[in-house]
């Protein structure tokens, strides 16, 4: 059996210093071999139920998405640890059982270990698969895209930028937010019931932001490009922050006047803090540094 990728074990809610999409931390004395050994490879991500006895408080016992290993440094904070940076991350619009692999569970007591490519491309390739069925509404956001991947070959799908985005804008839209704009709570749809808001990035993809989930936010077009433009962002808390000047009123009227966002209840949904701060510290032109909760 060819071993040219891996499976990385990660944790929803684990004390490492990961980012979603971004980087990796692990122990160097247990793994940085084997990381290194996946240098430039395709890695599924794994989680597991450990840290809890239900999907919400633990893991979802299945592959939830994959990346590729990019760059390896050391962590200049602690000298026994390191960071893998992953690049192209995808996440999966459904979890894929370890079942779909013969990776046995108990190795996966090891953070870290590898898989047959065949194996890995069969993963992303359910992963990624949105089924055409009576559950799934017409117009939903990129379903054409996901529909159609059983019939990709393995390499399209996983290095495919259409599929790729596809997936984040579904996951988003659809699965996070339920088509509702984070920022004003109004949920439209088309004839067609297409979700009528934006999968907007909070750090773009085109200064290092991954398509994380956690990196992004259902917005209506409108608070999109306020947002892009810095004229909104949003605090580590929930709270939708403004400038003091320069937000059309018309456009301000539409928030929420407690200034609470409607965000996803799961905590693996929500903006991450890292995604959010970057926001405020290179985009956003009012008073990043005065972020109440």
């Amino acid at each position: 059996m060819s071993f040219k990728a891996g499976i990385l074990v990660v944790r929803r809610n684990g004390s490492y210093k990961d980012i979603p999409g971004v980087r990796y931390h692990f122990p160097k004395k247990l793994y940085l071999d084997d990381i290194l050994a996946l240098r430039d490879r395709l890695v599924l991500l794994y989680e597991p139920r450990r840290g809890g006895t239900s999907e919400s408080s633990g893991g979802r016992m299945g592959f939830v998405g994959f990346a590729f290993v990019d760059r390896v440094w050391d962590d200049p904070g602690d000298p026994t640890h390191a960071f893998l940076g992953y690049r192209m991350f995808t996440e999966f619009i459904r979890v894929v059982p370890l079942s779909v692999t013969s990776v046995p569970a108990k190795s996966l007591q090891n953070a870290v270990r590898p898989v047959a490519i065949a194996e890995a491309e069969e993963v992303v390739r359910q992963g990624l698969l949105l089924q055409a069925t009576p559950g799934i509404r017409v117009g939903l956001v990129d379903a054409d895209e996901l529909i159609d991947t059983p019939e990709r070959r393995s390499q399209e799908i996983v290095t495919n930028r259409l599929v790729r985005d596809a997936s984040f804008r579904y996951r988003v839209v659809e699965q996070a937010y339920d088509g509702r704009c984070a920022f004003t709570g109004v949920r439209m749809t088309n004839g067609n019931g297409r979700a009528e808001v934006d999968a907007a990035h909070i750090q773009p993809v085109a200064a290092g932001g991954p398509d994380s989930t956690r990196n992004g936010l259902a917005l209506m077009k409108s608070m999109h490009w306020a947002f892009d433009r810095g004229l909104v962002a949003l605090s580590d808390g929930g709270h939708i922050l403004t400038v003091d000047r320069g937000l059309d009123g018309t456009v301000a009227k539409l928030l929420p006047e407690d200034r609470r966002a409607f965000l996803p209840i799961a905590s693996d949904l929500q903006p991450h803090h890292a995604f959010l701060d970057w926001h405020r510290r290179h985009v956003f032109k009012g008073n990043a540094l005065a972020v109440s909760g």
